[in-house]
């Protein structure tokens, strides 16, 4: 009895508290990290790629912020680029460095 146990509080420990995103979720939660870095209206943030990571669990996503675009007046080329890791939800955008972005978009066959 003891075994069964000591089996079902390490099977509880082992078990995640929150359901893994899926490719549905991607965009929105993509959208609100780079919103959280910057204030920029979603209609701003232009999602490139978002695809299953090759490297590590979970999803990659490539894009553009364009705030100009909120009012119509410019296209997603013209912004700054973003990388977001998703689980993980953090944003790295052109201003962190341009060649941080690089590389992520170029490890990542964002372009």
């Amino acid at each position: 009895m003891q075994h069964l146990v000591i089996a079902g509080s390490i099977l509880l420990a082992a078990a995640p508290g929150e359901a893994l995103p899926t490719m549905a979720d991607v965009p929105a939660l993509a959208k609100a990290a780079v919103a959280r870095r910057i204030e920029v209206p979603p209609s701003a943030i232009h999602i490139l790629a978002a695809k299953p990571s090759e490297r590590m669990p979970g999803f990659v996503v490539c894009g553009r912020v364009d705030p100009a675009s909120a009012n119509g007046s410019a296209g997603a080329e013209s912004g700054e680029r973003f990388f977001v890791v998703i689980p993980g939800n953090f944003a790295i955008l052109d201003q962190d460095g341009k060649g941080l972005v690089d590389s992520y978009w170029a490890a990542n066959h964002c372009e």
